[in-house]
């Protein structure tokens, strides 16, 4: 089946028509759209920098559809799932009076909780340690880290089956490609004004530079074996593999733009694009 409509991403704005005029739309149920998904997620949802770029805007699908976005950058899995600091993933899901039916719901999150407890997980080794990676890895605080996003993604389950009109629905989510520890800030205009995240942990916590790459990699495959086991425990939840090793990875040492990446943990426009191809056919094959 070919993809060829362009999804269309709009940052929800509540359920007045006016609202939306400048997008082009009447809102979240403009019958215009064949289908609909509701997407909420960390900054490779929302704006990684300036220019922005991010995964929603090259997807495409067999059916003209619209990307209703809840996204913003820095969010957690743990901040979506917490209905008292997110009222519209609650409201768009599970409202009798406000939600809307959606073909899925579309999540990006475990990234920004593993990036969060970095400086906790990797650590300074125990006295006469330090000759294996593993020694500047607080295992306690990496199960601590899996356990947080599951229970997350755990929530957001059970919001949906509390609806009436979204029981059931397709929850589907993406793990991480590999990112690089290098001192690439976040830019705005192009001056930094954020990170670097893992970078900062490594040098903290005199981590030797031999180490950065395999213990990276090993702390994004623990969160993502996490993230995949819960295909058993939650119905009708699909987890998008197929974005592992997708990117040219950055090089360490680099500071800025590098391989695919814009950053250290967002990728380029072009690496976006590259992501988007792999995710488009998956996520098109479970609206369909």
């Amino acid at each position: 089946m070919q993809l060829i409509h362009k999804a269309k991403v709009v940052t929800f704005k509540g359920y007045d028509p006016d609202a939306y005029a400048s997008d082009g739309i009447t809102g979240p149920d403009d019958p215009a759209f064949s289908r609909r998904v509701l997407c909420e997620g960390d900054s490779w949802f929302s704006i990684g920098a300036i220019p922005s770029s991010n995964l929603l805007f090259p997807l495409r699908f067999s059916q003209s559809t619209l990307l209703i976005n809840l996204a913003r950058p820095g969010d957690t899995i743990v901040g979506m799932s917490a209905m008292a600091k997110n009222p519209d993933l609650s409201q768009l899901i599970a409202a009798p009076n406000f939600s809307t039916k959606w073909d899925a719901l579309f999540l990006s999150g475990g990234g920004n909780d593993l990036i969060d407890m970095a400086d906790q997980i990797i650590c300074s080794p125990s006295v006469g340690a330090g000759n294996h990676m593993f020694d500047y890895i607080d295992t306690i605080e990496l199960e601590r880290l899996k356990l947080v996003i599951q229970q997350g993604y755990l929530a957001i389950a059970k919001l949906r089956q509390d609806s009436e009109k979204n029981r059931n629905m397709p929850i589907v989510t993406h793990l991480y490609d590999y990112p690089t520890p290098r001192n690439a800030k976040a830019r705005f205009l192009g001056v930094p004004f954020t990170g670097p995240w893992l970078y900062s942990a490594f040098k903290t916590n005199d981590v030797p530079q031999e180490f950065w790459i395999s213990i990276t990699d090993y702390l994004f495959e623990a969160m993502g074996r996490s993230i995949f086991a819960l295909s058993s425990q939650i119905e009708n939840f699909h987890v998008i593999s197929a974005t592992k090793g997708v990117l040219n990875r950055a090089r360490l040492g680099t500071t800025g733009e590098d391989g695919d990446w814009l950053n250290e943990i967002h990728p380029s426009a072009t690496g976006y694009e590259k992501l988007a191809a792999v995710v488009s056919p998956y996520l098109d094959s479970i609206l369909t």
